[in-house]
């Protein structure tokens, strides 16, 4: 059978329509030489084998005479037959014809050069044709149509959406930029749907048609038809109005209107007909339903992906099969894995680019694939050898789309490429307007999503946004470099995003702010860009310096709402280091000094240009007038001199807020200053003074999502209530402040409010022996430090987590740990924490028995207290070292007694029942070891009695054991409850001995 047939024939079976070559008719015959089949009158006619090839050739040249040795070159190839031979078969095919009688004549002889065949044919140019039930079926042998692809990753919801699709409405496309699978998901819906049409089904790859002409008679040649006529349309529909098949037609973008005025005729004339196209825009026609084929989906961003989530993204499947197809060895792990899900996100999750890059692990190593990716190397690695022209590197796959464009809509396609984000019509129009009217650039920017070269997707304010794939930028921005318009399509970008960002250039610092920030975050990668390329270094300096700084000070406020503070300081410290003189003591200075040293505190520490930086902003506000800055700069200096140790120098600053507050009658400020003086005196000893403090600020309904200096200031609140309750003997209500404070910090979003909420609430936590909790908070905490940078968190939550492995029992590596972290907080200048650590690193010390150094760590400790101060860890510090002496030798012993006794009279200064209990407890075992159990008793309950709550808590729990073994020694009749209701009905029973 000739290549060139799509029929076979198959055994009986139920009737329906099938395809072939054209049939000719000539008198009550009917020959069909692709099955090599004549019948008359609809039987099937018995001819031998050479009949039949004498009676195809001379039909074929009907009117034309066929010499002897045409003839016999043509039935009988290479034999040697005489003529006698050939004018026995000649006559046998006759004689079955009925040559000659009732006057039929069909071949005649040409005396000296051959045979004619004379008699009038027709030649059926449709192919199909109806069988009566009883003749054989005929079914389409799937010529062209290539094996089904392997497992497809990620795409069995597609397919089975298009296959329902397809044979719901007959005729759909599936749409979607070059390599992202289009010709693959189509093939497997083809081979899912093969029975549905009896394996009649014809694909045609227009790949390769460089003229639109040529659309119908390709489709006509694959089919096996027969077409004489110069525009094929016509008879190729004609040919196909009774046929029952479905028609792929794969890759109609280059040659888009033919394929769009083919496929709607047929879809309109031939009702059997099923229409499967593939394209990188939709063909608009009538009938035609499109399917936007998704690209692959990618883990989202996070560098703490672990593998086995990871595997479950069709992007990283498709990756890591492409990987072992090329046999690199390279396997997914926890470490690798972010890498990967990085890799996959900047290639769009477009198949073909993925299986590029996986093809190149062995050869670089899945990092360097990474750095080769941001260098625009990707664009240009080869894929399968098997491939077409232009899918052998993203760079040809992307050419051939690029070439179908008009030059208008390459110019804006090129200009386009300077977005890195999301994008608006409005933007769209800053960026490609030049030599564009608006109506214009809109319809060209919708052209371009028509043909895949821009993808679109909703935003939640009901608008849309537009996109170019990373890939497709790429690409597009070396056209832009090529063209020369880079810096002037640079600039109008940056000029537009800080027009965006002026109308709210305050709004990451200013209370009402947030709502904007949070609007304007998907921008960021635009104002990055921006700022990448004013500040961008020439020979002679900046591009643009004036213009980066304008959009440095615009931006900084923003990246400070979105807690990118790595990113906010760099900026803010790069535009003040390029201000001219013009520039220096305004407003937009005062805003880049104010986010430099908001950014420094929570990335950096409590050093000195932070202080500095506050002071310059302060300045600025004085002299401007601009007291709502005046009001927040004083706010983030507290906070500044609170993390350096500076309690007095806070409660100073404290005092000015609550006076300046109070002259602007800002309630909102005035809660601040509530809050920052209750806050400087916690940490000063007076928790009396605190908690007034602290709840006037609260009864001022406080507003919640306060932020000022990157903190929200109803947080930043909470967590030192919740240590002066603790203080002052209510742990369980300590415990729900804390809680609360953690809850609001994680409904907030920002990682500086989570971390701080967890950073103070942890070692109530630990405070009260609930180390399961504290243990979840720590955990939290490290891993919030590691991913945001946040440096001034990290040495602190060390020292934490020192402190709980002690508790757990691993002293020897809590201690290590706490001995590292006190002197990195040292080192940073976070004086708040470093007496919180030295208490836990002594008691290791202590432990492990290693008690000259354990003392040395309290003495430092003490001996850092500012003069006139009486820091709040003093009671603690002084009971550790009482500890301590009384594991050394006896003459210890009177200098213990002697640090209790300051310790319990410090606990009292401050009203600190809690630490007044534990210099009790450790007093009262001391008096017991002396055999003076009754005064031991005495000590520890009379602090016992005085907590209404928190008996489940570790101190609570070991005075009240304490307590029952005393009474073992007393012989004390009466429990303690009993006396402590006798006195005060508020007071619980004591535990039972």
């Amino acid at each position: 059978m000739p290549e060139s047939s799509i029929l076979d024939t198959a055994g009986p079976g139920p009737s329906h329509g099938y395809l072939g070559r054209p049939s000719i008719s000539f008198g009550p015959f009917r020959l069909f030489p692709a099955e090599r089949k004549v019948e008359r009158d609809g039987v099937a006619l018995p001819l031998s084998s050479r009949a039949l090839d004498l009676l195809i050739v001379l039909v074929e040249h009907a009117g034309e005479i066929v010499g002897h040795k045409d003839l016999t070159s043509r039935v009988w190839r290479d034999l040697i037959v005489d003529s006698g031979s050939l004018r026995m078969h000649i006559n046998g095919l006759r004689k079955a014809l009925g040559d000659g009688t009732a006057g039929a004549r069909y071949i005649a002889t040409v005396r000296s050069q051959g045979y004619c065949f004379v008699a009038p044919v027709s030649r059926q140019e449709h192919p199909f044709h109806a069988d009566s039930a009883s003749s054989k079926s005929v079914m389409l042998r799937t010529l062209a149509l290539p094996p089904p692809p392997g497992r497809i990753v990620g795409r069995d919801e597609a397919a089975r959406a298009i296959a329902a699709d397809l044979m719901a409405h007959r005729f759909l496309t599936v749409v979607g930029p070059g390599g992202i699978g289009k010709t693959t998901v189509a093939l497997a819906v083809v081979h899912a749907v093969l029975q549905e049409f009896q394996d009649a089904v014809c694909f045609v790859s227009l790949g390769a048609l460089s003229d639109p002409a040529h659309v119908a008679s390709t489709v006509a040649s694959t089919l096996g038809l027969t077409i004489q006529t110069e525009d094929a349309l016509p008879s190729l529909r004609e040919s196909l109005r009774q046929a029952r098949l479905l028609l792929v037609l794969d890759n109609c973008e280059h040659v888009i209107e033919a394929s769009a005025t083919l496929a709607e005729q047929i879809f309109r004339e031939a009702p059997g007909v099923h229409i499967l196209a593939t394209s990188r825009e939709a063909l608009r026609v009538d009938g035609e339903y499109a399917y936007l084929l998704p690209p692959l989906e990618c883990p989202p961003s996070d560098p703490g992906l672990r593998a086995e989530e990871a595997q479950t993204f069709p992007a990283i499947q498709l990756f890591m099969a492409c990987v072992g197809a090329s046999g690199s060895g390279f396997e997914l792990s926890d470490e690798n894995a972010a890498v990967v899900a990085d890799i996959c996100s900047r290639l769009d999750g477009i198949a073909l680019a993925i299986e590029f890059a996986a093809g190149r692990v062995g050869a670089y190593g899945i990092d360097d694939i990474a750095r080769l990716l941001e260098r625009r190397f990707g664009l240009d690695w080869r894929g399968r050898r098997t491939a077409s022209p232009r899918q052998q590197t993203l760079h040809a796959t992307l050419d051939w789309s690029h070439d179908l464009l008009c030059e208008s809509e390459q110019v804006v396609f090129r200009r386009l490429s300077i977005l890195v984000g999301p994008f608006t019509l409005e933007a769209a129009q800053a960026v490609a307007c030049v030599g564009f009217d608006e109506d214009q650039l809109v319809a060209h920017v919708g052209d371009l999503v028509a043909k895949s070269l821009v993808s679109v997707a909703p935003a939640g304010d009901g608008a849309v946004r537009y996109r170019l794939l990373e890939t497709t930028r790429t690409y597009a921005s070396g056209k832009l470099d090529a063209s020369g318009e880079m810096a002037v399509t640079a600039e109008r970008h940056a000029r537009h995003f800080l027009r965006l960002l002026g109308s709210v250039s305050d709004a990451g610092i200013d209370p009402q702010g947030a709502p904007h920030a949070s609007a304007l975050g998907e921008c960021l990668g635009d104002v990055r860009a921006a700022l990448d390329w004013c500040f961008g270094d020439r020979e002679s300096g900046p591009r643009h310096a004036a213009l980066g700084i304008e959009l440095a000070a615009a931006a900084a406020p923003l990246l400070l709402q979105l807690q990118l503070l790595t990113e906010c300081r760099q900026w803010s410290a790069k535009a003040l280091s390029l201000l001219g003189d013009s520039d220096r003591g305004t407003r937009k200075e005062m805003i880049l000094q104010e986010t430099l040293a908001t950014a420094a505190m929570w990335t950096g520490g409590a050093g000195e240009d932070v202080r500095a930086a506050i002071g310059r902003a302060l300045d600025i506000a004085h002299r401007l007038g601009e007291g709502s800055h005046r009001l927040r700069l004083m706010a983030g200096l507290h906070i500044h001199l609170i993390r350096a140790g500076d309690y007095r120098g806070s409660l100073a600053v404290a005092e000015e807020l609550t006076s300046a507050a109070r002259d602007s009658a800002d309630l909102t400020y005035m809660a601040v200053a509530d809050w920052t003086r209750g806050a400087s005196q916690h940490f000063l000893g007076h928790q009396q003074a605190a908690e007034r403090d602290f709840q006037a600020g609260f009864g001022r309904a406080g507003p919640r999502n306060l932020h000022l200096f990157g903190l929200d200031y109803r947080v930043r609140a909470l967590v030192p209530y919740a240590r002066v309750l603790w203080l002052a003997g209510r742990p369980d209500r300590a415990m729900a402040a804390a809680k609360e404070a953690i809850g609001e910090a994680a409904a907030s979003g920002t990682s500086v409010d989570v971390c701080f909420s967890l950073l103070y609430a942890a070692p109530l936590f630990l405070w009260c022996g609930d180390w399961s909790t504290a243990e979840a908070a720590i955990g939290k905490l490290m891993q919030h430090t590691n991913w945001q940078a946040l440096l001034s968190f990290h040495a602190t939550g060390l020292a934490l987590k020192g402190e709980l492995l002690v508790h757990r029992g691993k002293i020897d590596q809590g201690t290590a740990i706490l001995r590292d972290a006190l002197k990195a907080m040292k080192a940073e200048g976070h004086v708040i924490l470093v007496k919180r650590a030295a208490c836990a690193l002594a008691d290791a010390l202590m432990r492990c028995g290693q008690l000259d150094e354990a003392l040395a760590v309290i003495a430092e400790a003490i001996a850092e207290t500012r003069d006139g101060e009486e820091a709040l860890e003093l009671p603690e510090l002084l009971r550790l070292q009482a500890a301590v002496l009384l594991m050394m030798p006896p003459q210890g012993e009177m200098q213990a007694e002697d640090c209790l006794m300051r310790s319990m009279a410090c606990a009292r200064r401050q009203h600190a029942l809690a630490w007044e209990l534990r210099t009790a407890t450790t007093l009262a075992r001391l008096r017991a070891s002396q055999g003076r159990h009754e005064e031991a008793r005495a000590i520890v309950s009379g602090v016992y009695r005085s907590f209404t709550e928190g008996f489940e808590t570790h101190d609570l729990k070991a005075a009240g054991q304490l307590l029952c073994e005393l009474d073992e020694f007393t012989g004390s009749a009466a429990t303690l409850g009993e006396q402590s209701r006798t006195e005060d009905p508020r007071h619980p029973k004591a535990p039972s001995r």
